[in-house]
């Protein structure tokens, strides 16, 4: 199974989303979605989400809880899939410098919901802004 994360990084009531290249090999190329990666072999996921984040914006974060983790196989891919989402906090004041994705922005929940959101990474934003904003202990 192939692993990979992604952080949900939120900070004065926005995420932290980029904007996806729009390029043959990206998924969801010109869609908004979170940060992270595949992890590497031997990695633990938190690590892999800690390099991720630091590859693509420069910043440092602190992965603090593990908000969903789905498995699952498309048509397009050979084999199944894992995608695990963290709450994550950034630690210290670093600027961020995009490597990956044509540009970032801090977007708020509701403006979300009108932007093409990579579809796991808005389940996963979705979630967290349930649990975080609207303090819901429990989902139906």
């Amino acid at each position: 199974m192939i692993k990979s994360v992604g952080g949900i990084i939120f900070v004065n009531g926005k995420y932290l989303v980029q904007l996806r290249d729009n390029k043959k090999n990206i998924f969801f190329p010109g869609f908004w979605g979170v940060f992270g990666g595949l992890v590497e072999k031997g990695e633990k996921l938190s690590q892999a989400l800690v390099r991720e984040v630091k590859e693509e914006t420069s910043l440092t974060v602190k992965v603090t809880k593990m908000i969903i983790s789905n498995s699952f196989k498309v048509l397009s891919f050979e084999q199944k899939r894992q995608r695990v989402f963290y709450e994550c906090k950034i630690l210290g004041k670093n600027k961020i410098v995009l490597k990956e994705g044509k540009k970032h922005q801090f977007i708020s929940y509701n403006k979300l919901k009108t932007l093409n959101v990579v579809p796991l990474d808005f389940a996963a934003i979705n979630y967290h802004y349930l649990w975080k904003v609207k303090k819901f202990k429990h989902l139906p």
